[in-house]
């Protein structure tokens, strides 16, 4: 999951880990706790016909799977690369589908040709991080951006519940910016933490979804 800034393992974690007798499985515990918020997360949403947004949390949980098979099976330098590689690349390209789905959260509104733009959207976003591998983790952060903005604007009855919607989907900022390369922490505790943020946020996602889905007259605004 760590692929999305560029890492695919913690902080300096393959010098430290070459300083250790034994690799560290631990690591995979909070990747597991993505792949099974992940997967309870895209169901519901699938129930919902949030197309979208369940795949993007899907391919969320797929990368953490790669996660959880690198350090359980103790494949820390042999799936290093194309751990980080699959993750930014997906980081990406999830990201995109989650904040498109946040545009619009309607099911009935993405057919026609407005699937087509949205399907198109995704493929941009995927082939630019195929192009320009560099500009992975500003074309994250700006879809990252969209989703929060969009969640902003879904009708509420105040501009409370406006932006509680918009802080819960910052998570994901604050988290990359505050706790994943954090001087304060040490590469056990940044890790974890990092992830288990990343599997809250998910299921946050889910919790913002469902609020407006289960409010049929903000559902219908939003068309």
């Amino acid at each position: 999951m760590t692929g999305l800034v560029k890492l695919a393992a913690p902080r300096k974690l393959s010098p430290c880990l070459r300083r250790r007798e034994m690799p560290a499985p631990h690591y995979a515990l909070s990747e597991a706790l993505i792949v099974l918020v992940a997967i309870w997360v895209a169901l519901r949403m699938t129930r919902r016909r949030a197309w979208f947004g369940a795949l993007g949390v899907t391919i969320f949980g797929i990368a953490a799977g790669i996660g959880v098979v690198r350090f359980s099976l103790g494949q820390i330098e042999e799936l290093a690369t194309f751990h980080r590689d699959f993750s930014q690349v997906s980081g990406a390209t999830a990201m995109a589908l989650v904040a498109i789905q946040c545009l619009k959260v309607p099911p009935r509104f993405w057919v026609g040709w407005r699937l087509g733009v949205a399907i198109a959207l995704t493929a941009a976003t995927l082939g630019s991080v195929l192009v320009v591998p560099d500009a992975t983790i500003l074309i994250f952060l700006a879809w990252l951006i969209v989703a929060i903005i969009a969640c902003s604007t879904w009708p509420a009855a105040s501009t409370k519940q406006r932006l509680l919607r918009a802080g819960v989907v910052a998570i994901f900022l604050v988290n990359l910016l505050l706790v994943r390369q954090s001087t304060l922490l040490g590469i056990d505790a940044s890790w974890h933490l990092y992830h288990v943020l990343i599997a809250l946020w998910l299921f946050g996602l889910w919790w913002v979804l469902a609020k407006v889905s289960d409010r049929p007259q903000l559902t219908q605004n939003n068309q």
